[in-house]
C-alpha cells in the first residue's frame, strides 16, 4: 500500500564506469542510504515492511554506463533542490552523480510506462574497416527484417529485431591511414532502440547483426526518450 503524498521529484543521474557492474537492486540501496545521509524527507509505502517510495524508469543491465538514467522519489514535504542536489552528491560513493532534480506532479505517469526508446553510444574495438562496417549499418537500415534467436522464460524464441532499431549510425573511428593495415581500432557506433514494456532491444544484439558481437565493447546509455 502506497501513503499519500504531495510532493514529487525527478532526479537525473550518472552511473559511471567505476560501478558499472553494480547491480540494480544495490543501486536501490545506494539511492536510499544517500536520501538518508543527507537528510533527505523520504516517504514510505506502508504495511509490515515499510520501503522508500523510488520508481527508476528502466533498471540499468549489468556492465552499462548509465549517463541520464532517471528516478523519481516520493517525499514528505518539499525540499529546496540546490540544497538536495548538494547534500545528496556529498554521501553517494565514486561513479555515481546526481546532476539534476525537478518538482513535477505526485500524478504524473509513470516514467515505466512512457518509457519508448533509449539512445546509446556503444564503442567496439576491431579490425573491420570503417567503410566495411557503414556498409553493413546500410543492409540493415534497408531490411525489412533481421531475424535472430533469443530466449525468454527459458524458451527459445525467433524474433524480428528490425521494428525495434531506430536508428544507428557510425559516430566516430580512429584514422586508419596511421595504423596498421588490419589493427584493431575503436569504432564508436549510436544506435536508437526500443526499451521498455512495449518492446526492448539491446545494442548487443545489434552487435551481433554487425557480426562485431565477439569484439571488446563498452555500452552507454546516453538518453531516456519518452
Amino acid at each position: 500500500m502506497k501513503a499519500k503524498t504531495k510532493y514529487r521529484y525527478r532526479l537525473t543521474f550518472r552511473k559511471g564506469n567505476k560501478v558499472k557492474y553494480v547491480g540494480h537492486l544495490s543501486v536501490i540501496t545506494v539511492w536510499t542510504r544517500a536520501f538518508r545521509r543527507a537528510g533527505v524527507p523520504l516517504a514510505y509505502s506502508q504495511g509490515f515492511n515499510p520501503q522508500a517510495r523510488l520508481q527508476f524508469a528502466a533498471s540499468l543491465p549489468l556492465g552499462y554506463i548509465g549517463s541520464a538514467e532517471l528516478i523519481d522519489v516520493f517525499l514528505k514535504e518539499a525540499v529546496d533542490e540546490a540544497d538536495m542536489l548538494h547534500h545528496v552528491n556529498d554521501t553517494l560513493p565514486t561513479g555515481f552523480k546526481l546532476h539534476a532534480i525537478e518538482m513535477i506532479a505526485p500524478n504524473s505517469p509513470s516514467t515505466q510506462n512512457e518509457l519508448r526508446q533509449a539512445n546509446y553510444n556503444v564503442t567496439v574495438e576491431t579490425a573491420t574497416s570503417s567503410a566495411q562496417i557503414e556498409d553493413k549499418i546500410k543492409d540493415i537500415l534497408l531490411a525489412d527484417k533481421i531475424m535472430q534467436i533469443r530466449t525468454r522464460r527459458k524458451k527459445e524464441e525467433t524474433y524480428n529485431l528490425r521494428p525495434l532499431l531506430h536508428d544507428l549510425s557510425l559516430v566516430h573511428a580512429k584514422d586508419q591511414a596511421k595504423a596498421k593495415p588490419f589493427a584493431p581500432q575503436d569504432v564508436t557506433l549510436h544506435m536508437q532502440l526500443s526499451v521498455g514494456q512495449h518492446g526492448n532491444l539491446r545494442p548487443e544484439s545489434v552487435l551481433k547483426a554487425l557480426d562485431l558481437d565477439m569484439n571488446w565493447y563498452e555500452i552507454e546509455r546516453m538518453k531516456l526518450i519518452f
